[in-house]
């Protein structure tokens, strides 16, 4: 007698529609790559038209071929590559420390604020209050209390993501479904068990939502910072060629900033994924 166990049987129309759900989800696939690539290759077409046919001034809008071109020099000569290195792995170790530090202290204080009522009577007014003022108009103060370079830069990042992981995490843990409360108190689950196993799992999309959000914010605040105090950075780099007219050069550095946000955003979708697959 075999041990393997039986295949489920189905009838015809069961295979049908499953065999017509997989073809849907296939289509929804390709159009989804399609439109992905195809949309962004056609506006870069439609400027390079524009570019060439001088419906838009070159001098400040370069047809992408010449921005391209410009990058040549960036890839083959020691000295420019290594400067453009520098400029990068400076933006990137500012983005790091603050994003870590403000992601780290807004999931917690949120997660606090939403389990606790005092604290959340006693702190949450303040930070919606807070919430509205734009940061970067905080940066002079930052400058003053932590002088010009990185530390001011990386405060800067850190509050812009606190106030974003906080007060999505805050309403991830208020609005959650009353049945997970009901359970912990029921099965009478341990205060730290009943966070991790619980709590923190129910509030996941919300705070996924509040790290994404918080990781573009931080790379606007770090750009902006990079304009006014620091010597290195992405931003320093877009300044100076701004400062010089060598638009190619500025469109270098606004590409490398959508370079960093489209690596944010594919790590951001599969941190969704592998973190809340119930989601999907």
């Amino acid at each position: 007698m075999s041990t393997a166990a039986a295949e489920p049987v189905m009838d015809e129309p069961t295979r049908a529609f499953i065999a017509r759900t997989q073809q849907r989800h296939a289509r929804m696939k390709v159009k989804q790559v399609v439109l992905g690539f195809g949309f962004p290759i056609l506006l870069l077409l439609l400027w390079e038209a524009a570019a060439r046919f001088g419906v838009i001034d070159r001098r400040f809008f370069p047809a992408p071929s010449t921005i391209i071109a410009s990058i040549g020099p960036f890839i083959t000569e020691d000295e420019l590559r290594a400067n453009l290195l520098m400029n990068v792995a400076a933006t990137l170790r500012r983005l790091a420390i603050g994003y870590g530090m403000g992601a780290t202290a807004g999931v917690s204080l949120g997660l606090i604020m939403g389990l606790n009522t005092t604290a959340r009577f006693a702190v949450a007014p303040l930070i919606y209050g807070m919430f509205p003022l734009p940061k970067i108009a905080i940066y002079p103060l930052m400058i003053v209390i932590f002088g010009l370079g990185d530390p001011s830069s990386i405060a800067l990042i850190a509050l812009g993501v606190f106030f974003m992981t906080c007060i999505n995490t805050l309403s991830g843990v208020r609005y959650m479904q009353p049945i997970y409360h009901d359970v912990a108190t029921v099965f009478r689950v341990p205060g730290p068990k009943r966070w991790f196993k619980i709590f923190i799992p129910a509030a996941m999309p919300a705070i996924i939502t509040g790290l994404r959000l918080g990781l573009g914010q931080a790379l606007i605040l770090v750009v902006s910072s990079e304009f006014v105090s620091s010597d290195t950075g992405i931003g320093r780099f877009i300044w100076d060629a701004w400062q010089t007219l060598d638009i190619p050069k500025m469109f270098i550095g606004l590409a490398a900033v959508l370079l960093f946000a489209s690596i944010a955003a594919a790590g951001g979708n599969y941190l969704e994924r592998r973190l809340i697959p119930w989601k999907r």
